[in-house]
C-alpha cells in the first residue's frame, strides 16, 4: 500500500485521496455511504471497517466511539483490538498529511498502517462501519469466498444463444449459461452457478454452486462442487471439491481433489514456508494454469500446484508443487523433477468439435 501510494506522489501530491484496495471486493454502497459521511461530517480522514466474526489476516482498527485510534496489522487471534478490519475505502483530505507520516514510518509490510496510526494521534479519524458483502483476495483460497460473495450479490439466471440442454437434465436455482453451451443427459446443475461460453457439460455430471469458464469439457460422471474453474479446462470422471482451478488445466479419469480432512479439522496451507490456517474445514486444491493431473491421482486438501506442472498417474499428493515440476510415482513414494513438456494440444479442439 505504501509503495503504491509513494509511486504516484507526483500525480497526487496536495490532493484529496480515495484509497481503494484492488484485493477487496465490496458492494458499491460502501462508496455511497462514504460520500454521505463526507457531506455530514467535517473530518480530514475517514476509514472504513468491516466487522468479522472469525479471525481475518488483516489490519484491525482500534475504535473508540466513532473514532479510529490506530491500526494493528495482523495481530494474534487472541489479541485483536476490535472486531473491525480495515477495508477498501479510505478518504484523506490532503495527501501531504499521509506523505509526511509515511516518511516517519519504519520498514516492514505495515508502513501504511503505521502512518495511519501516527495520523490518528494528530487528527480525528472518523470510523465508518460497513455491513455489506465483503471478501478479500489475500490468498488463493479467498477466490472461493469472493465467488460466493459475487454469486450472492450478482448471481442471476440466463440462457444464452444456441444453448442445448439434453433430456433428463435438472436445473435448480440461478444458473447462468453463456452462448453455445451444451449440457448432456442425466446431469444436475444446482445454482448459483456460471457456465461459460462454449462449454460442454457431460453425461451424469453434478455441478453445484460453481463457476466453470469458457470452452471447458466436463466429461462423463464428473462432480464439481463449490469451486472456481477457469477457461479451457478438461475433466473426465473427476471430483473437484471446494477448489480453485485456473485456465487450461486437465484432469485424467478418476483423479480427485479432496476437500475434507479425515478428522474434519481446519485445513492449513503452506505460504512462504509457514503453515497458514485457512479458516476452512472444506478446501480442495489450488491449481495454477497449464497443469496436468494424471489418471487416478489424488490431491489432498489445501495443496497448491504450480503453473505448467504435471502430476503423474496414481500419485497421492500431500504437499505443494512448484511451477514446471513433474511428479511421478516411484514404488511407494514419488519424485519431483523438472517438467519441460509443451502445454496444449490441437487434438483437444478437434475432439471437442465431435462432442
Amino acid at each position: 500500500m505504501a509503495g503504491a501510494i509513494l509511486s504516484a506522489k507526483k500525480e497526487i501530491n496536495n490532493k484529496k485521496l480515495l484509497i481503494v484496495s484492488p484485493a477487496d471486493v465490496c458492494e458499491d454502497v460502501i462508496y455511497h455511504n462514504l460520500e454521505k459521511c463526507l457531506l455530514n461530517n467535517n473530518s480530514d480522514i475517514i476509514l472504513t471497517g468491516q466487522e468479522v466474526t472469525s479471525y481475518f489476516p488483516g489490519g484491525y482498527l482500534r475504535v473508540t466511539g466513532n473514532r479510529v485510534a490506530g491500526i494493528v496489522e495482523k495481530p494474534q487471534p487472541d489479541a485483536v483490538p476490535s472486531p473491525y478490519v480495515s477495508i477498501s475505502g479510505h478518504y484523506i483530505s490532503d495527501s501531504s498529511l499521509l506523505f509526511s507520516e509515511l516518511k516517519r514510518a519504519s520498514s516492514g509490510d505495515d508502513v501504511y498502517e503505521q502512518a495511519l496510526t501516527m495520523l490518528s494521534i494528530r487528527h480525528n479519524i472518523l470510523f465508518m462501519p460497513y455491513k455489506g458483502e465483503f471478501s478479500s483476495l489475500k490468498y488463493p483460497w479467498n477466490v472461493l469466498d469472493t465467488l460466493a460473495s459475487l454469486f450472492a450479490t450478482h448471481g442471476k439466471s440466463r440462457k444464452g444463444k444456441n444453448v442445448e440442454i439434453k433430456p433428463n437434465v435438472i436445473i435448480e436455482g440461478q444458473v447462468y449459461f453463456g452462448d453455445n453451451v451444451k449440457v448432456h443427459e442425466n446431469t444436475k446443475i444446482v445454482g448459483p452457478a456460471f457456465i461459460g461460453e462454449g462449454t460442454i457439460i457431460g453425461n451424469n455430471n453434478i455441478i453445484r454452486q460453481s463457476h466453470i469458464g469458457a470452452n471447458c469439457v466436463t466429461g462423463f460422471n464428473t462432480d464439481i462442487t463449490r469451486s472456481y474453474v477457469g477457461d479451457h479446462c478438461w475433466f473426465h470422471s473427476n471430483y473437484v471439491g471446494d477448489s480453485v482451478v485456473m485456465d487450461n488445466v486437465s484432469m485424467g479419469s478418476g483423479a480427485k481433489l479432496a476437500n475434507l480432512r479425515l478428522d474434519d479439522g481446519e485445513i492449513f496451507s503452506v505460504v512462504k514456508g509457514v503453515k497458514t490456517p485457512t479458516g476452512k474445514t472444506k478446501l480442495g486444491a489450488m491449481i495454477a494454469p497449464g497443469a496436468r493431473i494424471g489418471v487416478n491421482a489424488s490431491i489432498m486438501p489445501g495443496v497448491k500446484i504450480g503453473a505448467g506442472s504435471y502430476v503423474g498417474s496414481g500419485v497421492v499428493l500431500d504437499r505443494d508443487v512448484s511451477e514446471h515440476s513433474f511428479v511421478s510415482l516411484n514404488k511407494n513414494s514419488f519424485s519431483v523433477s523438472s517438467n519441460t513438456k509443451q502445454e496444449g494440444s490441437v487434438s483437444r479442439e478437434v475432439f471437442k468439435k465431435v462432442l
